[in-house]
């Protein structure tokens, strides 16, 4: 080959390569800071949910340890909220959601307690209804946002 043509070859490629380059890197960056936040977002609406869920299961589940069932608004309201969770929720979480809106509907039909039954009761067993779906919530949380994360790629 002629050394003028490999110059002129060399110098193109360079170019070429040159170009491309922040192209490719504007590329991979815009891509990065979508992903991220979609995950940002993504945690923001499943903390949201179950926020909203563990704050009204848990007034629910005091008001069926010391009433009757009178307004059935409210577990209509559970299982609204349970119905959004199952839209996007792991299954690990939907069932724990479910387990405990059956678990509200059975103390709802059981004996009503005194206040200083639900204080012995609380403080006996560390009754916490709403325990395995927090951590369950929790560790789904954690896993969503490693997903999106540069460590787990």
């Amino acid at each position: 080959m002629d050394s003028t043509l490999t110059s002129v070859l060399a110098a193109l490629s360079g170019s070429v390569i040159g170009a491309s380059t922040p192209v490719l890197s504007n590329f991979v960056l815009q891509r990065s800071v979508a992903q991220r936040e979609l995950t940002n977002r993504e945690i923001a609406q499943r903390e949201e949910l179950y926020s909203e869920f563990i704050r009204q299961g848990t007034g629910c589940y005091a008001k069926a340890l010391s009433q009757s069932l009178e307004n059935i608004d409210e577990i209509v309201a559970m299982y609204a909220l349970v119905n959004r969770i199952r839209l996007f929720a792991s299954r690990s979480v939907l069932e724990a959601a479910e387990v405990f809106v059956k678990k509200l509907v059975a103390t709802y039909g059981e004996k009503n307690m005194t206040i200083d039954q639900i204080k012995l009761v609380a403080l006996e067993q560390h009754a916490d209804p709403l325990n395995d779906f927090a951590l369950k919530c929790r560790s789904e949380l954690r896993e969503v946002y490693e997903r999106g994360s540069w460590k787990s790629k």
